[in-house]
């Protein structure tokens, strides 16, 4: 990190703040891509500057009882990961889509000009995912092995290029120019509780009465969820269903089916 003394605090505080801001535009449908560039800039320098809100790594050294580097006390840290569980909850998956500075920088590559290859493999990424975090665990609480770190975000966002494996998080991010959140959808284990809450979440995109079922918002999606009755669980809130809707027939609403 750059700012070494300033507290993560200070990430929690901007992501929640930043997530109400967040959800109020959405909700009054007075979000739009200026902003979202906005928000996933300022989140991806808050991750170079501080280090912080990296609930992935916040998890992962939790599970390895590592309390001296979570750089804050455990109680405090898990407070935060279960306060995000619950926002998820009530507004889907914003913390995901543009707070996340893991997330954020992935979803600018993605937004760059380049061949995009869209993969609709959603449940096997999900099974991925969850197989993947079942082994983070086993390897943490048994062997004391953090495989997480084998990933490279601490050292990449720390500016650490003396190790190795910052290059496997760089490979990470070349590869989201032309899939979409290759991390967040195959190896984040935090996300394995966002998703599972975000499909019983308050708030979510739902097709209203002016939908002409052109289909346009179903391939624009980069995860298949926008067709009628997806459960949105990997729904990341990039806007991209509404801004290719011809009719304005989709909202950010209360989840009910249809």
């Amino acid at each position: 990190m750059i700012l070494e003394n300033v507290p993560k605090m200070f990430g929690i505080i901007y992501a929640v703040v930043a997530l109400f801001i967040l959800a109020y535009l959405f909700y009054k449908d007075r979000f739009n891509k200026k902003i979202g560039y906005l928000f996933l800039l300022l989140s991806t320098l808050i991750g170079f500057l501080i280090f912080a809100p990296m609930f992935p790594i916040q998890l992962q050294l939790i599970l390895l009882r590592d309390i001296s580097a979570l750089g804050a006390p455990i109680v405090v840290a898990l407070v935060g990961l279960v306060l995000f569980v619950i926002l998820t909850l009530i507004f889907g998956r914003l913390f995901c889509g543009y707070l996340c500075p893991i997330g954020a920088i992935q979803e600018l590559l993605y937004l760059l000009p380049t061949p995009k290859k869209r993969i609709t493999l959603k449940k096997e990424f999900i099974i991925f995912r969850i197989v993947f975090f079942i082994g983070l665990s086993v390897a943490a609480l048994f062997f004391s092995v953090n495989l997480l770190s084998y990933l490279g975000i601490t050292a990449f966002f720390n500016l650490n290029f003396r190790s190795l494996f910052v290059f496997v998080f760089i490979g990470l991010l070349i590869s989201s120019l032309f899939v979409y959140r290759v991390f967040c959808r195959l190896f984040c284990p935090y996300a394995v509780f966002l998703s599972l809450v975000s499909r019983f979440s308050f708030l979510k995109f739902k097709r209203n009465e002016k939908c002409i079922d052109c289909k346009k918002c179903e391939h624009a999606c980069p995860t298949d969820e926008a067709k009628p009755n997806d459960l949105k669980q990997e729904c990341y809130l990039c806007y991209r269903c509404k801004n290719v809707c011809p009719v304005d027939a989709i909202d950010y609403t209360k989840n009910k089916r249809g």
